[in-house]
């Protein structure tokens, strides 16, 4: 097998990515925290989590790029993955430029996010930047949040666009393909080739890793923060729970 630096030669040259999990390959980096980890089998890689004490994180990360060597930008991502169970904490799939500072951090993915006490962001969303489209919620309704974030022009942390979610049935146990076109003005989000979201690119918009991950946290935004950066509020959960890729690819 080729090496981590060849195999990212190779993407870097192409401009284009695809991966279907034959094998674990060198090209990606394989983050564990605490209690987490990864397995193999029939082409597919599960990012595992848990059982996870409540004060500590634990998380399973796989990425490609780090800090200042993050290889995508304006790029389309595909996947094909499903969750195992919902489980306390967040899982997501998409682009990332590795910050988790306030004015820097650029997210674009699809994620979810589920908490046991008060937090107002309990579902799944596609997200660019702070701003949030609903595509299924776990409890209550955004209509009043939705409205007032927008007024606050996202003083409140985060800009949510509808209070009403585009795919509220959907079930994330089961396989689905999702797709993310991230283009010059606007980031287009599908699920199964159902246009569920589209969200505008941020004034941050920067270069960005391929990221999976799975981990006992949630997000918590507080603008006094010493350090500008989103914290990690963890969760408890009593059983194992997995993320399961079929493939990704990136073009």
């Amino acid at each position: 097998m080729a090496s981590k630096d060849e195999l990212r030669r190779r993407v870097t040259e192409s401009g284009q990515l695809y991966d279907d999990f034959v094998e674990m390959s060198p090209y990606w980096d394989y983050r564990r925290d605490n209690y987490a980890g990864f397995e193999h089998g029939e082409s597919v890689i599960k990012l595992w989590t848990g059982p996870t004490e409540a004060l500590y994180y634990s998380n399973a990360e796989l990425s490609d790029g780090l800090f200042d060597d993050l290889p995508w930008f304006r790029k389309t991502f595909e996947t094909k993955l499903k969750l195992s169970a919902s489980h306390f904490g967040s899982a997501g799939w998409g682009f990332w430029n590795h910050s988790m500072v306030f004015d820097l951090s650029m997210p674009i993915w699809f994620i979810h996010l589920r908490s046991r006490g008060p937090y107002m962001l309990n579902g799944f969303y596609a997200q660019v930047g702070n701003h949030l489209y609903p595509i299924k919620l776990y409890k209550g309704s955004l209509t009043l949040l939705s409205v007032l974030t927008k007024l606050t022009g996202g003083r409140l942390g985060v800009v949510i666009h509808s209070g009403k979610p585009a795919m509220q049935h959907l079930n994330l146990t089961q396989w689905h393909t999702y797709k993310i076109e991230w283009s010059e003005k606007q980031v287009r989000f599908y699920i199964d080739d159902q246009n569920v979201a589209n969200l505008p690119v941020t004034s941050q918009e920067s270069r960005a890793r391929a990221d999976f991950w799975i981990d006992n946290a949630v997000f918590g935004y507080r603008r006094s923060d010493a350090g500008r950066v989103y914290r990690h509020l963890t969760q408890e959960n009593r059983t194992r729970t997995y993320l399961e890729i079929d493939y990704v690819r990136v073009f």
